[in-house]
């Protein structure tokens, strides 16, 4: 399910003035969030032989777009479904990843990763993996420890797990699911069945 990615073990010193960028963009919680994600992210890739750089870069960069108003951001990224119309904060991700590329940032593995964390890794991304299990289970949320911890083992088994909370939950409430994820759900060994739901909600987008 993860694919293999060619090694890019680019230096952290490559993200010079990102941070500091990210930091003025959102509130400070978010940057103290932001922050968590980028270090767990990290951590995941590093117990799962993955680049760690690009894990880290994912991280830091993830909620770039997260504070920006709704029209802001139906603007970056135009929707594609009603639940983007009706929820335009679904839609930061992809926000995220307009803008980065507009300021020149390059990096196509760091830059779906960012795209996909408030939905799910679509494409079989390492790197978005380790970025979406981190984001649903840094220790600020204060829940989802036991998918933080599995990722530590088995990323493979933790992203199923992440994915079919979020199905389950949403769906347990008859929540529409956003397409993206039906499509990382239905990806997933056994359409989605091969792991059981965590007992934690995950969090808001």
């Amino acid at each position: 399910m993860i694919a293999e990615l060619p090694a890019l073990r680019h230096p952290l010193a490559e993200l010079a003035g990102w941070d500091e960028r990210v930091r003025l963009l959102v509130r400070p919680r978010r940057f103290e969030h932001v922050l968590r994600v980028a270090e767990l992210s990290c951590r995941i890739a590093r117990a799962n032989g993955l680049d760690e750089a690009r894990a880290y870069a994912a991280g830091i960069l993830h909620d770039i777009a997260r504070d920006l108003p709704d029209a802001e951001l139906l603007r970056l990224a135009p929707p594609e479904c009603d639940i983007d119309r009706a929820h335009p904060l679904a839609l930061h991700g992809r926000a995220a990843r307009t803008l980065l590329e507009r300021w020149g940032y390059t990096d196509r593995v760091v830059l779906e990763a960012v795209e996909d964390h408030t939905t799910g890794p679509r494409g079989g991304n390492p790197v978005a993996a380790c970025v979406y299990i981190a984001d649903v289970s840094e220790p600020g949320r204060g829940v989802n420890d036991d998918i933080r911890e599995l990722a530590l083992r088995d990323l493979n088994a933790a992203l199923c797990r992440a994915i079919v909370s979020k199905v389950t939950y949403l769906q347990g409430r008859g929540i529409q699911v956003h397409p993206r994820t039906l499509l990382a759900y239905h990806a997933l060994p056994g359409a989605g069945q091969a792991a059981s739901p965590a007992a934690d909600p995950p969090p808001s987008p």
